[in-house]
């Protein structure tokens, strides 16, 4: 499983999502997480998509193999 941090700004004209943390500027923090080929990924209580936006800790989040296959 590929995560990845992405941080979320609010300026004065919008939003903008990065990659790169900026300091003394307020930030939400999230994930992206893209599940290997052949797997989906797994929260405990749905299978999901391979690609999954999330801002939950990612200890809730494995990789199991896809069951449609």
């Amino acid at each position: 499983m590929k995560k990845e941090v992405i941080y979320k700004y609010l300026g004065t004209n919008g939003v903008i999502e990065s990659p790169v943390h900026l300091e003394d500027i307020y930030y939400t923090r999230y994930y992206i997480l893209h599940a290997d080929k052949g797997y989906k990924l797994y929260n405990g209580k749905d299978y999901k998509s391979t690609v999954r936006t999330t801002d939950e800790e990612l200890k809730n989040w494995i990789e199991v193999i896809d069951p449609a296959k």
